[in-house]
């Protein structure tokens, strides 16, 4: 049986490649099929030329060459076709390619091209199969041209409306060297995994003990990956399993990583605890941007007491959510019901919270050039949270007996209102500045003031110098 490829069966037979030029400065690169290829493909080999493919553009004048990459095997669909689905043309900016006069000097161009390049025409140029990812990603991000520039650039770009990514040379080649990382460490494992198959069916057949099966060691978690890499500064996405894994190694050996590494295992709870703020935070904003009720609200903060602390200048427990602080009537009604009962973890003197909602307005109308009165929502709740505290202290002596709670004093109790958020309005601001600072017995707070708050203990938990 004769062979299609007579010179060496992994090797495709060589096209020719022609040069033309278009305008002054810029000559266009044709690919035109061996015959063989055209046979396979079921097209007329009579005249190869007729089924010349354009397959480079080199532009001195403005320093850039442009790789079209297509598809030169003939038993292919796509034949002579564009290589990629959506990804056209690739082009190198300011690499100071020669330009190229002869088929030679073409050969020598492409010897030039990058790392990570294919540079035999035969095989269609483009990107090498290790880079697919990176072709797969460009496309998912509608990309039909990758632009790649010899000089520094800040970040990469990309310009959906003209489908157009940009990005540097150095950039390039940060992904290639990652990519190839990843497919030499896929090599390594499964060169040890066929090696562990051959000595254990090997051992199977020869069953003597000089000659025992092994035990393969790898693991498929994420987990156990990381771990062999042995890569510090990396993000990934931990399975469930590999999060249970984590805690609990950590949990089981807390007390030795505290003896052997306690600098790493208090900046392990440290990260921790920022995480933690860093999603309350981004939740508290969410929340903010909705008309959420003060249910909703009063959760937020149940759950996340120390919350409640920011509005405090001393260390605080809370005592009791929605509690009641007295004021029954005989009739059974008429209960007063405070948001949240706390007090000072020292002294024991208590305090009381009442929580509204952010949307609540906190002035009224002008009442005289600049100056604004207060808002009914908010002169009613301080008078609200006043009559609590009334109560509280009135009832506090049968509040304790029924409750069995006796470590709680009432004899100055303070009483913090959260409401509202702040105006833009300069006079509103300097409105409700001058009515608050002048209110002796009740610390108004505004939501955004709460969350400005938090975001000072995230900014002061992050520097080094804390």
């Amino acid at each position: 049986m004769a062979r299609l490829f007579p010179n060496n069966i992994s090797q495709r037979p060589e096209g020719t490649l022609l040069i033309e030029e278009s305008h002054e400065g810029n000559n266009e690169i044709y690919y035109v099929p061996h015959h063989d290829m055209l046979a396979l493909s079921k097209k007329s080999a009579k005249s190869p030329g007729l089924h010349k493919t354009l397959l480079l553009n080199v532009n001195i004048t403005q320093n850039y060459l442009e790789i079209l990459p297509i598809t030169t095997l003939g038993s292919s669909p796509g034949f002579l076709n564009q290589k990629y689905s959506k990804l056209k043309s690739i082009v190198l900016e300011s690499f100071d390619f020669e330009f190229p006069n002869n088929s030679e000097e073409i050969t020598y161009l492409l010897e030039e091209l990058p790392s990570g390049f294919v540079k035999d025409p035969d095989y269609g140029l483009g990107l090498l199969k290790e880079l697919k990812p990176l072709i797969t990603t460009l496309e998912e991000f509608g990309v039909e041209i990758l632009i790649i520039k010899n000089m520094k650039l800040e970040k990469s770009e990309i310009d959906a409306s003209a489908k157009t990514c940009i990005m540097s040379y150095a950039q390039f080649e940060t992904i290639r060297k990652e990519l190839a990382k990843v497919v030499s460490n896929a090599q390594k494992a499964s060169l040890s995994i066929r090696k562990t198959v051959a000595n254990n069916t090997l051992s199977f057949f020869l069953d003597h003990k000089d000659y025992p099966q092994k035990t393969l060691k790898i693991q498929n978690t994420a987990l156990a990956r990381l771990v062999g890499k042995g890569i510090e500064e990396i993000e990934s996405d931990l399975s469930k399993p590999d999060q249970s894994l984590t805690l609990s190694l950590i949990e089981k050996n807390a007390k030795k990583i505290a003896n052997d590494q306690p600098a790493k295992l208090l900046k392990l709870r440290d990260d921790i605890e920022l995480v933690t703020l860093e999603q309350l935070i981004e939740k508290y904003e969410k929340m903010l941007d909705k008309r959420h009720s003060e249910g909703h609200w009063q959760s937020l903060f149940n759950e996340n007491p120390f919350i409640l602390s920011m509005a405090f200048s001393c260390p605080i427990i809370k005592v009791q959510g929605q509690a009641s602080v007295g004021g029954r009537k005989i009739s059974g009604s008429g209960d007063k019901i405070t948001d949240f009962l706390v007090k000072n973890a020292i002294t024991n003197n208590t305090a009381i919270i009442e929580i509204k909602t952010p949307q609540e307005l906190l002035t009224g109308k002008e009442y005289r050039d600049s100056v604004y009165a207060p808002s009914v929502a908010l002169s009613g709740s301080i008078t609200q949270i006043l009559d609590q505290k009334y109560k509280l202290q009135k009832s506090i002596a049968t509040i304790k007996e029924a409750s069995r709670i006796y470590d709680v004093e009432t004899y100055s109790v303070h009483c913090v209102l959260i409401i509202g958020t702040m105006p833009d309005d300069l006079e509103k601001q300097k409105s409700i500045d001058i009515f608050r600072r002048n209110s002796r017995d009740v610390e108004v707070i505004t939501f955004d003031e709460l969350l400005e708050k938090l975001k000072l203990l995230h900014r002061l938990l992050s520097t080094n110098e804390v």
